[in-house]
């Protein structure tokens, strides 16, 4: 019987503020094991690193689950050749930290010696730079969803697939060549962020009527449509599901030939 991750990340909120000296980073990831009926005792992090069905980064976890689970373990991998004698010649490196995903609050909870007891601290499902969690790993002894758990064991055939996204892109292309107004709602009267001058490469993210939305030196609004030019497009490779890919294609062939003809 597995256990359930998400029971498992919020067990840990009932130990924030324990002390360091009384429970270490490991020590505070097998209490909250054994509050949802998992008993293992292993020599440290390493030890529970190398444990893992699978570990990897944070994005490449994103890129071959679909997302971060709560509940996955979290850890800090460093090549400092500091890990105990017995793993050494692995390569692995040494995993020096141990924590949990919670999926809320900073993201993620651990027994924190430089706080001095168990507190969060910050993981947004991506990487931390600079001594932060840069590995996470998925354990099978853990229920994390249908589908993860069927990635987990090598029984689905969702393996991701990369597919090609063809990006709009315009220029901008006015007769007076003095650029267009950039305003924040679909209106002449709405605030004005500023002129886009002409031949400024955009990317429409989306068109109503006579204005196109798009973002411009990190701001969301509106330019009129008749004062942009179509542009070479820009192909974006991206990584998805593979139930994904094959829903858009059915969503796709419905919505353009009723569900007749196929698109490929």
């Amino acid at each position: 019987m597995k256990a359930n991750a998400e029971v498992f990340a919020e067990a840990g909120f009932a130990y924030l503020g324990t002390s360091y000296s009384r429970m270490d980073c490991q020590a505070f990831v097998e209490a909250c094991l054994r509050d949802v009926g998992i008993s293992e005792d292993l020599p440290g992090s390493n030890a529970w690193y190398r444990a893992m069905t699978w570990v990897g980064t944070p994005e490449e976890c994103k890129s071959r689950f679909g997302s971060i689970p709560k509940g996955a373990l979290l850890f800090i991998l460093k090549q400092d050749g500091n890990e105990p004698t017995r793993y050494m010649q692995d390569g692995i490196g040494n995993a020096s930290h141990i924590g949990i995903k919670t999926g809320r609050s900073k993201g993620a909870i651990h027994s924190s010696a430089s706080k001095g007891c168990v507190a969060e601290s910050a993981f947004a499902d991506k990487t931390v730079p600079h001594g932060g969690w840069n590995r996470v790993g998925l354990w099978d002894r853990f229920d994390y969803g249908e589908q993860i758990n069927a990635l987990l064991s090598g029984e689905s055939t969702d393996e991701p697939i990369e597919v090609v996204v063809r990006v709009k892109k315009v220029i901008v292309k006015t007769e007076s060549g003095n650029g267009v107004n950039f305003r924040k709602e679909k209106s002449k009267h709405s605030a004005y962020l500023g002129n886009i001058p002409d031949g400024t490469e955009l990317t429409v993210t989306a068109e109503d009527g006579d204005w196109s939305q798009i973002t411009w030196k990190g701001r969301e609004g509106y330019v009129m449509s008749m004062f942009l030019a179509e542009a070479e497009p820009e192909m974006v490779f991206m990584t998805i599901p593979r139930t994904a890919a094959e829903a858009l294609h059915e969503a796709l062939t419905e919505a353009l030939y009723g569900g007749g003809d196929s698109i490929d």
